[in-house]
């Protein structure tokens, strides 16, 4: 059978991907997210150096993952120089890393750190080199599984609607869903093994047996059923080196201008997204609303995403970010300016959480398609890397929150304060200053940049993949040599 009539139908690999994008991001939602709790509630709960314990498993975190910028490049390129297999180059990556790090994850969730709690010293380490293992294994689960979209199709519009596919399976796979049946589960779960209504390191060890399970079988769903793309573009790279892999990032001035209105905007973000706690919370004084925040950011993004084919196919992806950064700044407005009524708030935390999304994906696409804009000026195509550029500045933004925040509550005195009249005036002016009016002043500095600066439009890209095809697929003239 020919590629041509192997390759899978276009609507198939959208769903096949997006299958794979949800137990995907459950297992990031395992190891980043879910663990924390398990560690902090029933894993290290009752060991004499309980608190220790979980101060060192989250600044290991923190500085694993700030280290992870640097290596996650060097990891990508070091994908994007394997030859591609019959299963292609991604693909045998993608599985292989998730069927191991699926594995890792029910060690980690069945509670064999708790017999090293008599050696402190030893426990200790494990956990530390558990956690950096695991978190290799993941990254390059990611690098090679997002990696491939750029594989999948060169044509900018099929690579939008596959992210967009991706992106309702991420919400639906991971954060915004878990934490609806996670706690019953375990609690269920723990009083199967043991008979008591509690949330038990028992119950939690049947919960991720059951999603790592889940994991392997939509990643193995995933790849069976999508085909890489095996154009004359993709087929014609050179062998990076470590100076060639930084090289292709740094000299792609498409890939930084936009990675840098991404990172901008991404800090004003995860400043102001943890600070609406303390909105509901102390401005509010109704903390039992905040359920309003989960429910916005998990409909949003689900309802958002398929918006974006469609808005490209009337508007270009330069006037979907305007749109899009427009929605956040009447958010952080309404926040600053809404007071104590909860209904302006209630609109605010939609406005927020529903143009989130859109701004991802305009800038992923964006950042993708330089994947051609570099191989046509320098003659350099690298997927995987260029497209952990974009995860990375997720993780520089994410490593920054936590600190962010804290100093936010710090200096309006949200630290020392019980209640909500606690507070003075002061301190709530100073609060969205702080948690608002700063994010928003990046929000339109990222706007500015994108504007300015990101030139690679879809009909650019076009001309470019055009271009690269009619140039590789030009037959080289071979002088004739001359009669001596």
């Amino acid at each position: 059978m020919s590629r041509e009539h192997a390759t899978p139908s276009k609507y198939k690999q959208r769903i096949s991907y997006t299958i794979g994008e949800a137990g995907h991001d459950m297992a990031y939602n395992m190891m980043a997210n879910l663990f924390i709790i398990y560690a902090t509630t029933s894993l290290f709960a009752g060991l004499k150096n309980a608190n220790q314990l979980i101060a060192l498993l989250t600044s290991s975190i923190v500085v694993i993952r700030l280290c992870e910028i640097f290596f996650d490049p060097l990891i990508a390129g070091f994908i994007d120089n394997r030859k591609t297999t019959r299963f292609g180059k991604f693909r045998p990556w993608a599985w292989g890393a998730t069927i191991l790090h699926s594995l890792l994850l029910i060690v980690l969730y069945s509670g064999f750190l708790r017999f090293l709690d008599k050696n402190y010293a030893l426990l200790a380490a494990t956990v530390i080199v558990f956690y950096a293992l695991i978190d290799l294994i993941y990254t390059v689960k990611d690098t090679s599984f997002a990696g491939m979209v750029p594989a999948l199709s060169v044509d900018s519009k099929e690579r939008g609607i596959i992210t967009s596919y991706a992106r309702i399976g991420a919400a639906l796979g991971g954060g915004d869903i878990v934490p609806l049946f996670m706690i019953p589960a375990v609690v269920f779960f723990t009083y199967l093994m043991t008979g008591q209504h509690q949330q038990g390191i028992q119950g939690w060890f049947w919960l991720g047996l059951i999603l790592a399970i889940y994991c392997m079988i939509t990643m193995t769903i995933s790849m069976m059923n999508v085909r890489e793309n095996t154009s004359i573009i993709r087929e014609s790279r050179k062998r990076a080196n470590i100076k060639d892999i930084f090289k292709s990032i740094f000299q792609n001035d498409q890939l930084m201008w936009v990675s840098l209105t991404y990172l901008i905007f991404a800090i004003g973000n995860v400043t102001s997204k943890p600070s609406i706690f303390y909105v509901y919370n102390y401005v509010l004084a109704r903390p039992t609303w905040y359920w309003v925040v989960g429910a916005a950011s998990a409909f949003c993004g689900i309802f958002s995403v398929p918006f974006y084919p469609i808005l490209c196919k009337w508007i270009s992806r330069k006037r979907v970010y305007l749109l899009a950064i427009s929605g956040m700044l009447l958010a952080e407005l309404l926040f600053i300016f809404s007071g104590k009524n909860l209904v302006l708030v209630v609109i605010a935390t939609v406005l927020f959480f529903l143009p989130q999304q859109l701004i991802a994906l305009v800038t992923m696409m964006i950042a993708i398609d330089s994947i051609e804009y570099e191989q046509l000026k320098h003659g350099i195509r690298n997927e995987a890397v260029t497209v952990s550029v974009h995860g990375s500045l997720d993780k520089i933004a994410g490593s920054l929150s936590s600190g962010i925040v804290g100093f936010i509550v710090i200096a309006a005195n949200m630290s020392n304060a019980n209640k909500a009249t606690d507070l003075s005036t002061q301190n709530i002016q100073t609060f969205h200053l702080l948690a608002f009016v700063v994010p928003a002043i990046l929000m339109v500095i990222s706007l500015i940049i994108f504007l300015w600066k990101v030139k690679l439009t879809e009909e650019k890209h076009a001309q470019i993949v055009d271009t690269l095809s009619e140039k590789l697929t030009r037959p080289k003239v071979v002088p004739e040599r001359g009669n001596n």
